[in-house]
């Protein structure tokens, strides 16, 4: 089962790019001023992410990478970063989309877990089997967030096409996950614009 699918079924039962610059941030339509100020990035050190102001996020992750973040009124943003829950081991590298303000992000036995974005194949007979691009800030009209084009090879050999969204459009965190009806067009539109960035994607294998 993919990793957003494993997500979803998580919530409904209980509820590259690097560093971004100031100024792709202060594109995106929503009062951004304190949150910029607050959370601009600074490095990585070990499992923390650190910020220019002496803030710090401890992400509990291994081979950690920033990302970028979706500016949030009246709340600390929301970290778009990459890593695995174990060092050493098979496991993937995956998204993770947290605001400190939410505590801590528990990462143990794969929760919060997210695609990557790319193409991925089977570790056994080296086929794709999944595809995706992923982007964050206004991706959608009058929608903030991070969202996935996804597309699964399905048992009869055919392409499933779907659309995993995080709405951040309010302080509070939606995930939604629906059909993909060329929606695209308008996130490439909101991108050429300067309103969202695309996640660079990468070419892996599935897990053992």
């Amino acid at each position: 089962m993919k990793i957003t699918s494993i997500i979803l079924l998580t919530i409904f039962l209980f509820s590259s790019c690097n560093n971004v610059d100031s100024h792709k941030l202060k594109s995106i339509n929503i009062d951004t001023t304190k949150t910029l100020s607050s959370w601009v990035f600074d490095k990585v050190k070990g499992q923390k992410l650190l910020f220019k102001n002496g803030k710090s996020f401890d992400t509990h992750l291994f081979g950690l990478k920033y990302i970028g973040q979706v500016p949030i009124k009246n709340k600390a943003p929301y970290l778009i970063f990459s890593g695995r829950e174990c060092d050493e081991c098979d496991a993937d590298t995956s998204i993770y989309v947290h605001s400190p303000d939410d505590g801590v992000l528990d990462v143990e036995f794969g929760q919060h877990r997210l695609a990557y974005p790319g193409k991925e194949k089977d570790f056994e007979s080296d086929t794709i089997v999944y595809q995706a691009r992923a982007f964050y800030g206004q991706v959608l009209n009058n929608t903030q967030g991070v969202i996935w084009y996804e597309k699964r090879l399905l048992e009869n050999n055919t392409w499933g096409k779907d659309i995993f969204l995080i709405d951040l459009s309010s302080s509070k965190r939606v995930d939604t996950m629906f059909d993909d009806k060329g929606q695209i067009e308008q996130t490439l539109k909101l991108l050429k614009g300067l309103k969202c960035e695309e996640i660079k994607g990468m070419d892996y294998s599935s897990e053992p």
